[in-house]
């Protein structure tokens, strides 16, 4: 069931990245920001996820462990995490969108 959303998630993405352009919007700086932070609070969350299984699980482990089990999970959180990232850089485009003209820049 995971596996199944994660790809969907990806078939998604890459779908709205290749041929769906995002449109153009009018600036709006609280939109503008509201967005990159969402995108750098998801990161955060993904930093916390890896974090809490390396350091509570990891030291867990036993000869007793099942080590197939282990790659498998392993390899779905990898992948989690790599579905948390592509949503982070979109809402981050999504984000970049709404930047207007830099003033000074």
């Amino acid at each position: 069931m995971t596996v199944g959303i994660l790809f969907v998630m990806q078939i998604s993405f890459w779908c709205r990245l290749l041929f769906i352009p995002i449109p153009f919007r009018r600036p709006n700086m609280i939109l503008n920001h509201m967005f990159l932070f969402l995108g750098r609070l998801s990161f955060i969350f993904g930093s916390a996820l890896f974090s809490i299984v390396v350091f509570r699980h990891l030291p867990e482990l036993s000869r007793e462990t099942d080590i197939l089990l282990m790659m498998r999970r392993g390899i779905v959180l990898v992948g989690c995490l790599f579905a948390l990232f592509c949503t982070s850089l979109e809402v981050e485009r999504l984000g970049q969108a709404f930047e207007g003209d830099k003033v000074g820049k």
